[in-house]
C-alpha cells in the first residue's frame, strides 16, 4: 500500500508529535468478505446480551464478547451510526459478523473484550449533545463506559472507544467527559454537535451553509487527554467534517492523527453492516482500504503514543 504524506504539522511541542494527516492510495474494488468473518467460534467466545442501566433508569443494550482467559484485557467499545436505538438483535449480528463486517471480530482476535453498544435515539439536536435537563445519548455512553470498566475481565486503564458516523460524534463527547480513556477511534465521523452545529428540521443540510458555535467546540475539546485517530474516505460526503475535527483538535494541542483513504465511502471502515445504502450504487461492500484502516486502528489501540 503506497502512502503519500499530505501534511505533517511541524509543531514544537511533543504533545503534537502525532498531529498528522496521511493519505493512503487504494482500490475501489470489492473484496469477498467471507474469509474475514465468523473467525471466532461462539463456543470459544459466546455473545453475552447485556442491558446497562443509564442515568434515568432506562437500559442500554450491548452485545459483549470476551477472549479466552481471565484477563484483564483491554476493551473496545463500539458505537454505531444513526439512528440510535438499534436493539439487541442488530448488535448481536454485528458482534458475530453476520453481515460481512470484519472489525468487531478482529479486535476480539487481538484479545480485546468487545462491547457493541447502543444508545438512545430521538430528536437529533437534543439527544446528541450533553444536557443539564435531559438524559441523552452521551449519558448512555458514559453508563456503558462505567459498566465496562467494572467488568472483572477488563483492565480499566485500557478502555478504548470506536465510533462510526453519529457514533463518532458520541465518542468525541465521551472523550471530553471521560478523559482517562486509552484511545478513541472516529471512523467516518459525524461530529456535528461536538463541533458546535445545530441542524434545522427537514432533509440533511449542507453543513457549509450552516453557522457553528466555535465556543462550544472549544469547550468540548478542552478536557480531552486521550489520543484520537480519525479515519475517513475520499468518497465520504463528511470528509470535510472529519478534516475540521482534526484541525480543531490540533488547534487545541491534542494528540490526533487523520488518515484519508482513497475511494472510501461513508462508513467504509466497517465494511458491510447489513444496511440499505441508496447512496452507494452497489450497496455496502468490503474494500481493501477498510482492511488497511482496520490494521492501523488495531495498532493504534494496542500501541498508543
Amino acid at each position: 500500500m503506497t502512502r503519500t504524506l499530505v501534511c505533517l504539522f511541524a509543531l514544537a511541542t511533543a504533545s503534537l508529535a502525532h498531529a498528522d494527516v496521511v493519505r493512503y492510495d487504494g482500490s475501489a474494488e470489492a473484496l469477498p468478505h467471507d474469509r474475514y468473518v465468523r473467525t471466532v467460534s461462539e463456543d470459544v467466545s459466546p455473545i453475552e446480551p447485556t442491558y446497562i442501566k443509564s442515568k434515568d433508569g432506562a437500559y442500554v443494550a450491548a452485545a459483549i464478547r470476551k477472549p479466552r482467559g481471565r484477563g484483564p484485557f483491554p476493551a473496545m467499545v463500539f458505537f454505531h451510526g444513526a439512528p440510535g436505538g438499534r436493539g439487541m438483535e442488530q448488535l448481536i449480528g454485528w458482534a458475530r459478523g453476520d453481515h460481512g463486517g470484519p472489525v468487531w471480530e478482529r479486535f476480539l482476535r487481538e484479545a480485546f473484550v468487545i462491547v457493541v453498544a447502543d444508545y438512545r435515539g430521538g430528536d437529533r439536536n437534543l439527544m446528541n449533545a450533553p444536557s443539564s435537563t435531559l438524559v441523552t445519548a452521551i449519558d448512555d455512553g458514559l453508563a456503558v463506559i462505567e459498566h465496562v470498566k467494572a467488568m472483572p475481565e477488563v483492565d480499566p486503564q485500557r478502555v478504548n472507544l470506536y465510533g462510526v458516523s453519529l457514533g463518532g460524534n458520541l465518542v468525541m463527547f465521551l472523550a471530553s467527559k471521560a478523559p482517562d480513556l486509552h484511545t478513541v477511534i472516529a471512523g467516518a465521523p459525524a461530529p456535528v454537535w461536538f463541533l458546535g452545529y445545530k441542524l434545522p428540521d427537514g432533509p440533511r443540510p449542507d453543513l457549509a451553509m450552516l453557522q457553528r458555535d466555535e465556543g462550544i467546540a472549544a469547550a468540548n475539546i478542552a478536557p480531552i487527554r486521550t489520543p484520537v485517530l480519525i479515519q475517513v474516505g475520499t468518497a465520504d460526503r463528511l470528509l470535510e467534517l472529519g478534516q475540521l475535527l482534526h484541525e480543531e483538535l490540533v488547534k487545541h494541542d491534542k494528540r490526533v492523527r487523520l488518515e484519508i483513504y482513497e475511494h472510501g465511502y461513508h462508513d467504509f471502515v466497517l465494511g458491510p453492516q447489513g444496511q440499505q445504502r441508496p447512496d452507494l450504487s452497489h450497496g455496502e461492500y468490503l474494500m481493501q482500504g477498510a482492511l488497511d484502516a482496520l490494521n492501523r486502528a488495531v495498532e493504534f489501540a494496542k500501541h498508543r503514543k
